[in-house]
This record gives C-alpha cells, sequence and structure tokens, in this order.
C-alpha cells in the first residue's frame, strides 16, 4: 500500500529545524487546504524546472552563497510547483531555491503542490510577477519574459476565438503592449524602456544581466548604430569617459552618424577654434595668398612672408605670422581625408607642434 504523503495546514506553520524537514511538515486532521494546496517535502529528482519561465540567468556566486545559507538554516521558504503526471512535478517558482538546495546536497525540498493545472500563460504570468515583485529577475530577462508573455496572450486569444469563447476584455484580434502592461500592471512606457533592451548588442545584454549596468544606463544608446553602441559602452566601461560625456557623445553621435565614438569624443574635448576675428590687413601689406613660393636654397629655409614682401610693402611683424597661421590652421578639413591625407597631415602637424614647442622654450629662455 502506497504511503500517504503528509498534509500540513498553512495557517499554523512549525518552525523549521536544521537538519529535519520532516518536521516542518506535520500533518493536522489530514484535511487538505482550501486553497487547493498542498505542502510537502518532495524529492528533488523529481522535479524539473520550466524551460519557459522568464528567468534565463542563475550566477554561480549567488547561488553558491544561497545554498551555504540552506546547509545552515534549510529551506525556508517553498517553492511552487504543480504535478505534471504523478509523482512528477513543475516547477512554477523558486528555481534557485531548487539549484541552491541540489548544491547543498539536500535530498528533498518543502515544495508547496497546485492541485489544479495551470495553464501555460498562467503559470509563466505567475512565474514572471513572481520574479518582478521579488526584484529577482534582471532587466533583460524582463524584456524577454514580456515578449515571450505577449505571444502566449495572443496564442490564448486565437484558441479562445476560434472556440468561440468571449472574454470580458475586449481584447480585440491583436495583444498589444498596453494588453500586456494591464495584465502586469506595468505602463506602456516601462514595457517600452525594457523591450528596447533587446535590440542592444549581446555584450551589452550580458553585463545588464550581470549587473554591470542598468537599463536606464543603456537609454543613451537606443538610436546608435550597433558598432557606435559597442564602441561607447567599451568607453564607459574602461572609464575613458565620464557620464556625462557620454551623453553628449551619443547626442553628437545622433547629429552626426558617420563619425566614430572616438572621433566624436577628441571632438568634444578639443573643439574646433571659433573663427577668428577678420584682421585688418594694411593696404601695402602682402596677404597669405598673394604670397609665392620661395625656392629654397640648400642648407636653408626659406621665409616665405619676407621673401615675398612687394617694394615698399608693411612689414609683417612676428604677432601678424601667427595670426596667419592660426587661420591657416582654423581652415584645415577634418572630415573626408582619405588615409594618405590624413597621414600625411597628422606628420606635418607632429613637425609644427615640435617647432612650436622649440620655439616657445627659445622664446622663455630669452
Amino acid at each position: 500500500m502506497t504511503r500517504k504523503r503528509p498534509k500540513v495546514t498553512l495557517s499554523q506553520p512549525t518552525k523549521p529545524q536544521s537538519g529535519d524537514l520532516q518536521k516542518l511538515f506535520t500533518a493536522v486532521d489530514d484535511v487538505e487546504q482550501s486553497a487547493g494546496m498542498q505542502l510537502l517535502a518532495i524529492r528533488l529528482d523529481a522535479i524539473q524546472p520550466d524551460g519557459a519561465q522568464p528567468r534565463r540567468s542563475f550566477p554561480t556566486e549567488s547561488l553558491q552563497e544561497l545554498s551555504d545559507s540552506i546547509q545552515q538554516d534549510g529551506v525556508i521558504q517553498p517553492i511552487e510547483v504543480t504535478e505534471i503526471r504523478p509523482n512528477h512535478y513543475l516547477i512554477v517558482h523558486g528555481e534557485r531555491r531548487w539549484r541552491a538546495a541540489k548544491m547543498a546536497g539536500l535530498e528533498t525540498i518543502p515544495a508547496v503542490v497546485r492541485r489544479r493545472d495551470y495553464d501555460e500563460t498562467t503559470r509563466f504570468v505567475r512565474q514572471l510577477v513572481e520574479n518582478i515583485q521579488r526584484e529577482d529577475l534582471n532587466d533583460v530577462d524582463r524584456a524577454g519574459g514580456l515578449l515571450h508573455l505577449r505571444d502566449l496572450m495572443q496564442d490564448e486569444l486565437e484558441k479562445a476565438q476560434e472556440a468561440g469563447v468571449s472574454d470580458e476584455q475586449p481584447w480585440g484580434n491583436k495583444i498589444t503592449w498596453a494588453k500586456v502592461g494591464q495584465r502586469l500592471g506595468y505602463s506602456r512606457q516601462r514595457i517600452h524602456q525594457l523591450i528596447q533592451l533587446l535590440n542592444l548588442p549581446d555584450e551589452i545584454k550580458e553585463d545588464v544581466r550581470d549587473g554591470r549596468i542598468s537599463e536606464r544606463d543603456t537609454r543613451i544608446y537606443q538610436g546608435l548604430k550597433p558598432s557606435q553602441q559597442r564602441a561607447l559602452h567599451k568607453a564607459r566601461l574602461a572609464g575613458d569617459i565620464t557620464p556625462d560625456e557620454a551623453r553628449d557623445v551619443a547626442r553628437l553621435l545622433k547629429e552626426n552618424p558617420d563619425r566614430t565614438v572616438y572621433q566624436t569624443i577628441r571632438d568634444l574635448r578639443n573643439p574646433a577654434p571659433e573663427s577668428l576675428p577678420a584682421i585688418e590687413w594694411p593696404e601695402t601689406a602682402v596677404l597669405p595668398d598673394e604670397m609665392e613660393e620661395v625656392p629654397a636654397t640648400a642648407g636653408s629655409t626659406p621665409d616665405v612672408l619676407s621673401a615675398s614682401l612687394a617694394p615698399g610693402a608693411t612689414r609683417v611683424t612676428n604677432v601678424t605670422r601667427l595670426s596667419y597661421i592660426r587661420q591657416h590652421l582654423a581652415r584645415i578639413q577634418r572630415d573626408g581625408l582619405t588615409a594618405t591625407e590624413r597621414q600625411e597631415v597628422l606628420r606635418l602637424l607632429h613637425l609644427v607642434e615640435q617647432d612650436v614647442r622649440s620655439l616657445i622654450k627659445a622664446l622663455g629662455e630669452d
């Protein structure tokens, strides 16, 4: 004769004692609960996880911490299961506790068994809500759960319409995000923010799962190219830019989508000089555009300004020369350069930089 499983009234719980799970389940008059539940000690190998549940990640470190706690104090809160066939159960919620109990070496786990079978949508909603209420679900898995719930609700609606079953809710023919939000108590704005996460590159979603960044932190990535999203994310994690700079870079990239992240960072930190005020040149002065190139003699560097002055022209001063230089530097094109042109411009700018440093040093010594 099969031994009857003990049953317990949930209104009169007994205090758990470490190492003696059976004492958690003392029966009272062997009366089944009015809520249609039984509290049993079920073998771990008779329980299986639900592959469709919204939670996808179970960090090893936090599982180990829970396992250590279970070894010390036992499983304080029962998991919830439903019986899928005689003596075989499917987890409704509590998979993390079930995994930790296995790691702790337990043979059984306290479980609330729902007598009535849940349909797939109801079971999924309970799993999702339980994780949301416990704040035990990262935002990427939460977004995936919302997407799956919408599909389940759509299937449920179509089956009901085919069977000629009407619902109190006027769902129409399509499940919208507003209807999903109504089922869970979420606003459309919040659902939209979460669903947007699913469009991000995988490495960014993994960092959200691992808690390195939050959903709010990823909002600046929306509207950028995937390559820009990755590069900006990498720069943020590496500490190359501040949070304020990250927001400014994202804004500038949306205004100039062909720019790269690091080009934009450089431009943000080293903005182009403002247009210089027009210089009033003497009537007899020779302007830069009017100067002719003077061939250099062996071992000498041509002084274009001095050599090009027309007879009787006002002599150009050092201050005027530097004004010429600044104006010409401001006119150098930054965009549309070929790789060879860019390399040559950089080479010449480095030479100019060396000349400027040498001149500053010489003037300082004088």
